[in-house]
């Protein structure tokens, strides 16, 4: 059965559940069981968009390769994800995902209540796929995007909404990321580095 309600604990039940003072990936990857994209592209794009958690520098870059590998896995049809020891033991101080918990745990909620599942067809099957690369090529944005003031916050919520549809099997929202990756290709290409490469 879908999660329609998968966005108001996700922050919360990470810091809760991991021990230590520090949330490592290792941690998020045992919290859920290493068998879901979903979740892992949500709580892993919320790390870009929620503050304080995406102004800490090189934050971004880092979570977005770690998607990236994620993503590719996904792509290839992985069953299980696998990270590199050096990349599982990548942490974050527990405090600041609890400070971003309150801030965003309102928002979070309200955002639930227009989750459901619909157009079905946009989350399953080839669709999947399709998902993946889109995670893929955002989580690739993020490191130039990075260098662009709040910028970085556009892919991470599109990465977001992929994940929510996933788990919500909710199509319209995955419509919804794919036209907000568009967005993020153009400030990247317009804003970042890329785009003096390119003339623009």
């Amino acid at each position: 059965m879908a999660d329609t309600q998968p966005l108001e604990h996700v922050l919360e039940t990470a810091a809760e559940e991991a021990e230590g003072e520090k949330v490592s990936v290792g941690d998020l990857l045992d919290l859920y069981s290493h068998r879901s994209f979903g979740p892992i592209f949500l709580l892993l794009g919320l790390l870009t968009v929620v503050p304080p958690l995406g102004g800490i520098p090189g934050l971004p870059a880092a979570v977005g390769v770690v998607i990236l590998l994620f993503s590719l896995q996904m792509i290839f049809g992985a069953e299980h994800i696998w990270l590199p020891d050096f990349i599982e033991k990548l942490s974050i101080k527990k405090d600041k995902i609890e400070t971003a918990n309150e801030k965003s745990k309102g928002v979070l909620k309200f955002i639930d209540q227009l989750i459901t599942e619909r157009l079905e067809w946009a989350t399953s099957g080839p669709a999947k796929y399709v998902a993946a690369i889109l995670v893929s090529v955002m989580a690739l944005a993020m490191i130039p995007l990075e260098l662009v003031p709040f910028a970085v916050a556009i892919p991470g919520t599109a990465i977001c909404m992929v994940g929510v549809a996933l788990l919500a099997r909710d199509g319209a929202l995955m419509l919804l990321a794919y036209a907000l990756s568009a967005i993020a290709i153009g400030v990247l290409v317009v804003f970042s580095p890329l785009g003096s490469w390119l003339g623009f």
